[in-house]
């Protein structure tokens, strides 16, 4: 067989392929990394495991302030103590449904919510 029987590939198109490779590539880490990149940074708490339950952990942190202006007996590290053992068996919306069939309601700025709730926004607040 002689050299000039063999198939060659020429540059232009290797090159091509490949650049079209990390084109895809680079659309593809972009797709899963940019909600990484452009979501909210908090600094760090000892609460970040009960906060990330939240979906809206700056609108919580409000409501929380608002509590905490009217509750000055809030504990911190007792209520997030009940809500890991609460929320370790039960999903938030669970927890929340169980503290409305219970009457576990409290009062935050005039809005009468579920106990949960209340305590996760107040957890908020002490966080920020």
């Amino acid at each position: 067989m002689s050299v000039a029987e063999k198939t060659s590939i020429t540059r232009r198109p290797l090159l091509a392929g490949l650049l079209g490779l990390a084109g895809i590539a680079v659309a593809a880490l972009a797709t899963f990394e940019a909600p990484r990149l452009l979501s909210p940074r908090h600094a760090p708490s000892p609460f970040d495991d009960l906060l990330a339950k939240l979906p809206d952990r700056e609108s919580a942190a409000r409501l929380g302030a608002a509590f905490l202006a009217e509750n000055r007996t809030f504990d911190a590290d007792r209520s997030a103590m009940v809500l890991r053992r609460r929320l370790a068996t039960l999903p938030l919306d669970a927890a929340i449904q169980s503290d409305l069939a219970e009457k576990h309601i409290v009062e935050a700025h005039g809005w009468v919510l579920p106990e949960t709730l209340v305590s996760l926004c107040a957890l908020a607040a002490k966080a920020a």
